[in-house]
């Protein structure tokens, strides 16, 4: 399996971790894990060449980064 491949299926794996926790009302777990999916995203969207892909895991990432610096100040 490729590493693309294998991060794709982890991404996918730990976005599910991420939606409960984040409707759980674990928000900065659920945000820090969901930054993490959002990166290992990246290398299978330009494999794949989606860039549409990484720039939604962009905003995403900016989302989830404002949330995380919000519930730690």
């Amino acid at each position: 399996m490729k590493v693309c491949s294998i991060t794709r299926v982890l991404a996918s794996c730990l976005s599910v971790i991420s939606y409960i926790l984040l409707t759980s009302g674990f928000i900065t777990p659920g945000a820090t894990i969901n930054l993490m999916v959002q990166v290992l995203l990246v290398p299978f969207a330009l494999h794949s060449k989606a860039y549409d892909m990484i720039t939604l895991s962009a905003v995403f990432g900016v989302i989830n980064l404002q949330t995380l610096v919000t519930q730690l100040l």
